[in-house]
């Protein structure tokens, strides 16, 4: 039981640099819009847990980034998928 308990205390740390932040931002936010199409099919996730996880991302972006609550938050976004897209050439998240 103890080795569980180890196991639960490993924490992962990630860093985005703010290009990254900004667009996995608005990628979450969209998703977790109520409206369609934004939000990925159920069939997308072979758990609620992968939603708890995304809604735990997306909450930790929105305590740290200030870009969103800018006016030119539409220019920022834009900046950043056009830096980012030099980096992935493919249509889909499996290339």
């Amino acid at each position: 039981m103890e080795n569980d308990k180890e196991d639960m205390d490993d924490r992962a740390q990630i860093n985005l640099d703010c290009d990254e932040a900004v667009v996995l931002f608005e990628l979450l936010s969209r998703w977790s819009n109520s409206k369609p199409p934004e939000t990925p099919d159920s069939a997308c996730f072979e758990s609620t847990a992968e939603g708890a996880v995304l809604n735990t991302v997306l909450y930790s972006l929105e305590r740290q980034l200030v870009a969103p609550f800018k006016p030119d938050y539409d220019l920022i976004l834009r900046r950043a998928r056009k830096a980012l897209a030099l980096q992935w050439d493919y249509p889909t998240l499996s290339g």
